[in-house]
C-alpha cells in the first residue's frame, strides 16, 4: 500500500527540517512550495528537505522543487535536500537537478553544510 502524502517540520537550531512522505506530484509539490515560502516569510533562512520517504516523484513535483529553490534564492535563503529515496535520487539524476540542488546522503552532513 502506498503511503499517503504528508509533510511535517522540525527545528534543529536555526535549520528547519521538512520531512516529506508519500507521493510527490503537482498538488503535493504546490503544498510543499507554499510551506517553504511561508517558512521564508517567517524569517527561516535555512531549510532542509528530507525526502527519504518519498515513494513517487514525477516531473510536476520536481518542477515545484525547482520553484521552491528559486524562491529560496530570491529571498536569500538556503534550500537543500537530504536522504533522497531511491525514486527521488533517480529523478534528480535523470534531470540533472543534482547540478543545482544541493543534496546530501545523511542529515548530519546536510546540517553541517549550512555552517560553511
Amino acid at each position: 500500500m502506498a503511503l499517503g502524502f504528508s509533510a511535517s517540520t522540525r527545528q534543529y537550531r536555526d535549520i528547519t527540517v521538512v520531512d516529506v512522505r508519500g507521493r510527490f506530484t503537482l498538488i503535493e509539490g504546490e503544498a510543499i512550495h507554499e510551506l517553504i515560502a511561508d517558512l521564508f516569510r517567517d524569517g527561516r533562512k535555512k531549510v532542509l528537505l528530507n525526502l527519504r520517504d518519498v515513494s513517487y516523484l514525477d516531473s510536476s513535483g520536481l518542477a515545484q522543487l525547482v520553484r521552491a529553490l528559486c524562491t529560496a534564492r530570491k529571498t536569500g535563503a538556503e534550500l537543500k535536500a537530504v536522504d533522497l529515496s531511491l525514486r527521488a535520487a533517480e529523478v534528480f539524476k535523470l534531470t540533472n537537478l543534482t547540478a543545482v540542488f544541493a543534496d546530501f546522503p545523511d542529515e548530519q552532513s546536510a546540517i553541517q553544510s549550512f555552517a560553511t
